[in-house]
């Protein structure tokens, strides 16, 4: 007997969309059938009429329990991994993945197991990125190749120290080339955060000569030339080293056009978008609360917004993320500032929704696309496909269904997040009705039928057919 069985849906499986029924079993999809085809009872059967199975999503960076820059000296933190991954059930996401930052005195498998014990409480799977800052000890990084064989492939590095008055954080290229020496010969990725500090930190005097200290002109600090600079720094080291790199929160046509040109010369170079990236631009910082609005780096013009639908469309971009760091209203906009502006975004709950609005409604992409864009790629970018991010025979039952629907606004109601939201009133014309985790059905019509601890934690061996060209 299946333990679930789901039928009539629309489903998008590797090889297309169309009309399957779904059979579940210890936690697997056991089967794939024609309408009718399951040739077992299930102990529990869902009707999938009228909406579109597809895999969970899987949301690739994401910050839980970070010290909030903006309010450290308070102790304030960002929500914790039990909140996201709450809302992220809610919003048909089953899989996250973290950032384990290294300190000094930590061995990476030290880094690692203290960062797990921060998702016992998990409502969806979850993946954890190594992550460094500033100076890295040659005995510590000589543990990389360890941790990618111990299922930990991705590793994370900024280039710059964000604004002048935060702790840094920067690690200077020398370790970024020693980082992807061991990565590009092990097997593993280097995740960047890639903005020019130099240009970045003089930006920063430029606008307190010119009295423009206001967080709405945040975008003249982290700008288009910045980005410009720092990837093209990044994808000619990460060339030289033979290594494959993933580049965050793209967001200007600088970033897409480096991207661009990189793979049409088949260098395994990725790059990730954010949702508040394609929905909105630099004008908003102007709005009331427009800190609301930030992450690093900052919003971009109009043109840039759109230069980032163009790189999703042609496939130049390859995931959508949220750079999820989830806090109070009132924490997100105690910056008045471009020194003291928080960044991150609460957006892990929405990002099924507005993006199936935003992408496969509004601007025709295929349903195949768009679960590549917030599943199926970021799977294969981080090796846990297929495991996770495919409706295939074998892999984790994690599936969501998306109920179309006639076009409505967003309310803080409809939301678990936290107490705002830059959606709050956005239409959306599709809205997660189930989810689905290695089998269990652990929200049904908005109610949470999961548990705290029903995650796991995923680990991944990249293909080697991600990490010598661009595979997705």
């Amino acid at each position: 007997m299946l333990d679930l069985s789901i039928t009539g849906a629309t489903v998008v499986t590797p090889s297309g969309a169309g009309q399957w029924d779904i059979g579940i079993k210890d936690g697997k999809v056991a089967a794939l059938t024609s309408p009718g085809g399951l040739d077992q009872r299930a102990e529990k059967s869902v009707s999938g009429t009228g909406t579109i199975a597809i895999p969970g999503g899987i949301d690739p960076h994401v910050h839980t329990s970070w010290l909030v820059p903006t309010a450290a000296r308070e102790g304030i933190r960002c929500f914790d991994a039990e909140r996201v991954s709450l809302a992220a059930i809610h919003g048909g996401t089953t899989m996250l993945i973290d950032f384990a930052i290294w300190e000094p005195g930590l061995t990476l498998a030290d880094t690692f197991a203290g960062k797990q014990a921060d998702w016992e409480k998990s409502y969806t799977d979850y993946a954890l990125h190594g992550t460094f800052k500033g100076e890295i000890p040659t005995s510590v990084l000589n543990e990389i190749p360890d941790a990618i064989s111990a299922g930990h492939p991705t590793f994370k590095v900024w280039m710059t120290n964000t604004t002048p008055s935060r702790p840094p954080q920067k690690t200077d290229l020398g370790y970024v080339w020693a980082i992807l020496e061991r990565t590009g010969a092990n097997g593993g990725l280097l995740c960047v955060h890639a903005e020019d500090d130099d240009i970045v930190m003089y930006s920063y005097k430029k606008l307190a000569e010119a009295d423009q200290w206001g967080y709405t002109n945040i975008h003249l600090a982290h700008n288009q030339l910045s980005e410009a600079l720092s990837f093209q720094r990044i994808i000619g080291l990460a060339e030289h080293t033979e290594a494959a790199i993933y580049l965050m929160h793209v967001s200007a046509r600088e970033g897409v056009r480096a991207v661009r040109d990189a793979r049409a010369r088949s260098l395994p170079v990725y790059g990730e978008t954010l949702q508040h990236y394609v929905s909105f631009n630099s004008d908003d910082y102007a709005r009331p609360n427009g800190q609301i609005y930030h992450t690093y780096p900052s919003l971009k013009s109009e043109d840039d917004r759109l230069a980032l639908w163009g790189g999703l469309m042609d496939g130049s971009l390859s995931t959508i993320a949220t750079d999820e760091l989830c806090t109070t209203l009132a924490t997100k906009i105690r910056g008045e500032t471009v020194d003291d502006v928080t960044g991150g975004h609460a957006g892990v709950e929405v990002r099924l929704g507005v993006m199936y609005t935003e992408a496969v409604i509004r601007r025709h992409l295929s349903l195949e696309r768009f679960v590549d864009l917030t599943s199926a790629n970021a799977a294969k970018i981080m090796g846990v496909y297929p495991q996770k991010g495919a409706i295939a025979v074998g892999s984790d039952a994690d599936i969501a269904l998306l109920q179309p629907s006639a076009p409505r606004a967003i309310q803080m109601s409809d939301l678990h997040e936290t107490d705002y939201s830059v959606w709050e009133g956005w239409t959306v014309e599709a809205w997660p009705s189930l989810t689905v985790l290695r089998g269990k059905v652990v929200m049904e019509n908005g109610k949470l039928l999961g548990a705290p601890g029903d995650g796991e934690m995923v680990r991944g061996r990249i293909a080697p057919r991600m990490l010598a060209a661009p595979g997705c």
